[in-house]
């Protein structure tokens, strides 16, 4: 089945390089968290001490809001998208690590998080908005959260399923464009236009992909604390394990819709097809090799 190949190729890529995919993670995201703890360590130790005058106290601080929340956000964001960026050049590009962290290379990270950010606006408008009218005709509450099924679980079976259906559209239309970020990140653009008709002939493979993710984030939300022990020091390992595995391989599986669908090497060349000559092609044509 062509789905599971995408998702087996993507897996493949993670654990073929596991080296490499925690080379490329684990001293970006621990350099994330120490900026973050120094930044809002005294924030946090208030605030978790059930002190909330203590803790709006740092807040109201002069810069206050900027120390704790803006800056550590726009931190966390950089840290996840040069990860990100720096995953598609070496799986594509097979470009290696400095001595111990990725090349840092902001205009392709702005590049993505542009991209991203306008594409998953449009999605969720164009895809979201119908969806929650109809949840909402149909008695459920209209609100939807992509891939987040914790107030859908609490609120009954209409929002669950609602839930379900806009996870799946808004994925089988957020990879049907993904091509349009990847390429960004190698420094090879295409239009948004080539990375949809690239994906043409992949269309129904990336519609399982669609399903099987709303599928598993339903059964991640079903779970929930099922995971958790009560116990911090173990909790935390395991919760940071998860998402690692579960970020790695989302963005793997992105360079692989890339590999398959925009990108068709010959002799050490890559050749980036436009739009026209992308719908002509068969799907043999894109066939990994």
């Amino acid at each position: 089945m062509q789905a599971m190949e995408i998702a087996n190729d993507a897996l493949d890529s993670v654990l073929g390089n596991l080296k490499a995919a925690l080379r490329f993670s684990i001293p970006i995201l621990l350099l994330n968290i120490g900026v973050i703890g120094l930044l809002s360590y005294d924030f946090w130790q208030v605030a978790l001490s059930g002190n909330s005058f203590g803790a709006q106290a740092i807040l109201n601080d002069p810069f206050g809001t900027t120390r704790v929340i803006v800056i550590p956000l726009l931190v966390l964001v950089i840290s996840l998208y040069w990860v990100t960026v720096a995953w598609h050049r070496f799986v594509i590009l097979d470009e290696q690590p400095n001595k111990i962290l990725p090349k840092l290379q902001l205009g392709r990270i702005w590049a993505y998080i542009w991209r991203l950010l306008v594409l998953v606006i449009v999605i969720a408008f164009v895809v979201g908005v119908p969806i929650a009218i109809l949840a909402n005709l149909f008695g459920g509450s209209g609100r939807i959260n992509f891939a987040d099924y914790s107030e859908a679980l609490a609120r009954g079976p209409v929002d669950v399923v609602f839930n379900v259906i806009g996870t799946t559209a808004f994925a089988y239309a957020f990879m049907r464009y993904s091509p349009w970020l990847v390429a960004a990140a190698v420094g090879r653009p295409i239009s948004a236009g080539t990375a949809r008709r690239a994906t043409f002939w992949a269309r129904k493979s990336i519609f399982v992909l669609a399903i099987g993710y709303a599928i598993v984030a339903l059964i991640i939300g079903v779970l929930g604390s099922g995971f958790q022990f009560g116990f911090w020091p173990v909790d935390l390992p395991i919760s940071f394990a998860l998402r690692w595995v579960t970020f790695m391989f989302s963005i793997s599986l992105l360079t692989t819709l890339y590999q398959k669908n925009v990108a068709v090497y010959s002799n050490d060349e890559t050749i980036f097809l436009d739009a026209k000559e992308s719908r002509k092609l068969k799907p043999e044509f894109y066939s990994r090799w």
